[in-house]
């Protein structure tokens, strides 16, 4: 029987249902271990006070934290490894990192084929090429990638993942901004992917996945929103090398600098990044074959070249 290792992290649990629907059609004709990564400590969600923005620097500077030991046999031959993960300031999260470094996961990823699923506000091109680069670093092979996304206008998300962080409600905020995350729907049709995924596994053949997934809507682009990621993921590397500098987590030595980037990170946000969207879209046709092709790399259609 064909065997699949999942490993997700999920703080609110939305990823977990997508990764869920991603598998629904598998069965019992494929073997299918769950491994819900537990960090520890733990990150604490809803959040609470700077302890989001403390999570920052490290995230961003991809250092291990701990994780608490896994359930999965790393010596398991298994024919895909599916790893899910949210977005944390345009990196992978820390747990996910860890075990992504973890010598476990080192042994359970080498050689094997991954499917990547993600469920993010809007932007993960940024973390996605961070976890490609592990990917390799661990001797895995990247065969697919699942985004998911909010769709709602980039400024009223913002709004909107605030609140849900901040008090672990999944609803309409005031009764007037739309629901946080990744709509119902989206969520709920993820399983339009599962026969894909499972015919791939049972096959052993992975050269087609991507483009067969793309074909049912896995990865939906923004050329706007891709460029303000690709700018704000250079600010966020200075930031959490500036904040390291007075100390790792939970050190009151750089609490202070935790509170200039939240409000920077605010003020941009809100005051910068819609005139930065502005200047794209006055520039765009200058650049439009450049902006295509990254579009295209970014989508994964790379990956049938690889096999």
């Amino acid at each position: 029987m064909k065997k699949v290792l999942v490993v997700t992290y999920s703080q609110s649990g939305q990823l977990n249902e997508i990764v869920n629907n991603v598998i629904s059609s598998f069965g019992n004709d494929i073997q299918t271990d769950i491994e819900r990564i537990e960090p520890e400590p733990g990150f604490n969600f809803p959040w609470k006070g700077d302890t989001f923005y403390d999570a920052m620097p490290e995230c961003v500077e991809l250092i291990s934290g701990n994780n608490k030991p896994y359930k999965f046999n790393p010596g398991e031959n298994y024919d895909l490894v599916i790893l899910g993960y949210p977005i944390w300031f345009l990196s992978p999260p820390t747990p996910i990192t860890t075990f992504l470094k973890s010598e476990s996961g080192k042994q359970v990823l080498k050689g094997k084929p991954v499917l990547t699923v993600i469920g993010a506000r809007n932007m993960w091109v940024s973390a996605q090429e961070e976890i490609k680069k592990m990917l390799s670093e661990a001797g895995a092979k990247h065969a697919g990638n699942i985004a998911l996304c909010d769709h709602h206008n980039n400024l009223l998300s913002v709004v909107t993942i605030i609140y849900w962080m901040s008090t672990g409600k999944k609803d309409k905020y005031l009764g007037i901004f739309p629901k946080p995350g990744v709509s119902d729907e989206d969520i709920a049709s993820a399983t339009r992917f599962s026969p894909s995924v499972k015919n791939a596994v049972l096959s052993g053949s992975y050269s087609n996945l991507q483009q067969e997934l793309i074909n049912t809507g896995a990865i939906k682009l923004n050329s706007g929103i891709v460029s303000v990621e690709e700018r704000g993921k250079k600010i966020f590397r200075l930031w959490s090398k500036f904040i390291l500098k007075k100390g790792g987590p939970g050190d009151s030595g750089r609490v202070g600098r935790l509170h200039m980037f939240k409000w920077y990170l605010l003020f941009v946000i809100f005051i910068v990044s819609p005139f930065g969207s502005l200047y794209f879209f006055i520039t765009r046709p200058i650049f439009i074959k450049k902006i295509k092709r990254k579009l295209q790399y970014y989508s994964g259609i790379e990956l049938k070249s690889e096999g």
